[in-house]
């Protein structure tokens, strides 16, 4: 199969091309300079030249806080661009697997959120990505949703990196800690795509969870990472309401996924077991 990665400059995008040579499928990988998504005629160009079969969507506009004050860019690549994804998939009977986010959701408390429910995004960065699922949503060709969290890697900018940084460099930081969600391992979500492709399964359902199994708070996620990696700064717990950002963050994203490991046959390990086998592999 001929499969087409878009987005592939980001930290998931540069995963796929990290674990992708023992498939027996062609990847080709683009970033928004070889292939800008928000122009269609582009995307028809490419996977015409190239005989696309496949689309795993990695581009998006990521920017959280960003998104309050350039909406205008959020939603063009957030909604736009899928819109175009989407018409050329149904035209040249592509199909496709995109990518959003736990921030579609908001939840009251610490119960796992299906797929269907506490859908209500309190951010513009989630209610732009909740734009570009309901097309998804709406499309009539063999397309999914995998809605990730907390989502890290070794490439580009994440939390992990960003507090092992500060961690070795800082007398003592201040992490939040009552918000709550599940961490994901960039590895994990790459090997859980691989095995939808090989499963065929892309009309069962239209909407997936996938982290890795259990949950923190970013206080707590800090502690662990600290531990692992040994670092010895004293990590200072604070509440949401007295951390200023631009954007409002959902306090609890539990999400449940009995769907993805059901239909696929996969099994996910928690994410203190993932997390420490990036530190281990961390440089």
């Amino acid at each position: 199969m001929k499969i087409l990665v878009t987005g592939a400059s980001g930290q998931l995008g540069q995963e796929f091309q990290n674990n992708v040579s023992k498939s027996k499928d062609d990847f080709y990988f683009t970033d928004e300079k070889e292939l800008d998504i928000t122009k269609k005629k582009e995307i028809l160009n490419y996977v015409t030249i190239y005989k696309i079969e496949l689309i795993i969507n990695c581009a998006a506009y990521t920017d959280v806080n960003g998104s309050e004050t350039n909406k205008n860019q959020a939603i063009k690549v957030n909604s736009g661009a899928i819109k175009n994804l989407v018409e050329i998939c149904e035209e040249k009977k592509i199909k496709m697997i995109h990518f959003s986010t736990d921030y579609v959701y908001n939840s009251d408390n610490l119960s796992p959120i299906n797929e269907e429910s506490n859908i209500n995004p309190i951010n513009y960065y989630g209610i732009s990505k909740r734009e570009g699922e309901k097309i998804i949503e709406k499309s009539s060709s063999d397309s999914i949703i995998i809605r990730t969290s907390w989502l890290y890697s070794m490439y580009g900018n994440n939390f992990v990196k960003t507090m092992i940084k500060k961690g070795e460099n800082q007398e003592k930081i201040y992490v939040i800690n009552d918000q709550f969600g599940c961490p994901t391992y960039s590895k994990d979500l790459v090997d859980c795509t691989l095995n939808i492709i090989v499963s065929n399964k892309l009309n069962y359902y239209k909407v997936y969870n996938f982290s890795n199994e259990g949950y923190t708070n970013w206080y707590d996620f800090t502690k662990k990472i600290f531990e692992l990696k040994k670092i010895n700064c004293p990590i200072i717990p604070v509440s949401s309401d007295k951390y200023m950002s631009i954007a409002n963050r959902p306090k609890y994203c539990i999400t449940d996924k009995s769907r993805i490991k059901d239909i696929f046959n996969i099994n996910i390990r928690k994410w203190d077991e993932a997390l420490e086998e990036f530190i281990i592999n961390y440089k």
